[in-house]
């Protein structure tokens, strides 16, 4: 009687992990109001009020208090510009 043969196992192929490549970006004005929306609906929340008064008070600007988030351009530049270097 011959001896069974073993049944081959096929080895699993390796997966080549792609290196990720990160973009570093600027944040931008609806980066800094989300944020900003993010964190005074939270607060609002942590403080006791309902989820629909404190989305409407977190969507409502005017209603923010002036320290919340700038009303002006919260990306302020560099203080120099391209054409200028430092000799």
């Amino acid at each position: 009687m011959p001896a069974k043969a073993k049944p081959v196992q096929k080895r699993a192929a390796k997966k080549i992990q792609k290196r990720r490549r990160t973009v570093k970006e600027l944040p931008t004005k609806l980066d800094y109001w989300a944020i900003a929306v993010k964190e005074i609906y939270e607060t609002c929340r942590r403080n006791g009020m309902d989820e629909s008064l404190a989305l409407a008070f977190a969507m409502d600007r005017s209603s923010w208090p002036d320290w919340a988030i700038d009303p002006t351009d919260p990306i302020r530049k560099i203080g120099w510009e391209d054409g200028e270097e430092d000799v």
